[in-house]
């Protein structure tokens, strides 16, 4: 089924801070496909899922942000939201929109870049001599078949081998932190898989993963890439990464957290890229 208007809302939700590049990666992706991309995030437009701890606040923050993104469908025909997040995907499918009355429909960003694989696939004209093993989980696959379509999207890569790593519970890596040695163990199975599989990169699809996994970067020769850097890759984009170089002991722009917040960075992401690797 087509997924109609090329007018469109990309939702990225609260990590704008650790993943602006890979944000920024998705978006000219989506414009490479053909998409009027207008983008919002932060605060501004939170789930409330942050807040759940506090129902009132969630639900008044999640009733704004349907708003909005009423507002944006009724006066500038953006009549679907694109999401990013797997979380955001699953609160706005399961709770906000349930709860609110919505003008929009929602879609994955990969439900987009995949229905349009053949016009993104003239612009891969890039050999990427990678062995990948991809990373995945089975949570999310209730929403959106992500996996499958991330398997479609790769396979488009001139010169890249894709091998298709263990399947882990859970819609990310951050479902997994609270239930002991889950974490390390899906970590685990996958760095053993790559291995096994004489990869020479392990590919995430979701953010919360890409933080895990990035700790590992260079281990046994492997390197940690997302998805959008592959296929930016192939278009001969610049697919840098400051989470990663972060996690790996680079430094910090420290002109750019002042801009974004920098009492967020030291609260939240510091102490992501002082924990030890998960292995």
């Amino acid at each position: 089924m087509a997924l109609g208007s090329d007018r469109v809302t990309f939702w990225f939700g609260c990590n704008m801070l650790r993943h602006a590049e890979m944000i920024r990666l998705t978006i000219m992706l989506l414009e490479r496909a053909g998409y009027d991309v207008r983008t919002v995030g932060g605060p501004g437009y939170c789930c409330g899922t942050a807040h759940d701890h506090q129902p009132r606040a969630a639900s008044n923050m999640a009733a704004r942000t349907v708003g909005r993104f009423n507002e944006a469908a009724e006066k500038e025909g953006r009549g679907k939201v694109v999401t990013w997040c797997p979380s955001c995907h699953m609160h706005m499918s399961d709770i906000m929109s349930p709860g609110n009355a919505t003008a929009f429909e929602i879609a994955h960003v990969t439900e987009l870049l995949a229905e349009r694989a053949d016009r993104l696939a003239g612009l891969l004209q890039v050999p990427v001599q990678r062995r990948v093993l991809l990373h995945r989980h089975l949570g999310f696959a209730t929403h959106v078949a992500v996996n499958e379509r991330v398997v479609g999207l790769l396979s488009r890569i001139p010169g890249l081998q894709l091998q298709l790593g263990p399947a882990h519970p859970g819609h990310m890596c951050s479902a997994l932190a609270t239930l002991p040695g889950a974490l390390s163990h899906a970590m685990r199975e996958t760095w053993e898989g790559a291995n096994a599989a004489d990869c020479n990169t392990v590919c995430t699809i979701f953010h919360s993963c890409h933080r895990e996994l990035s700790a590992l970067e260079g281990r046994d020769g492997i390197a940690v890439r997302n998805w959008v850097h592959l296929l930016a890759e192939a278009m001969g984009l610049e697919a840098s990464d400051a989470y990663l170089g972060w996690r790996t002991g680079g430094a910090p722009d420290i002109a750019a957290i002042e801009r974004a917040d920098e009492s967020r960075y030291h609260a939240l992401v510091e102490p992501e890229i002082r924990k030890p690797p998960p292995l």
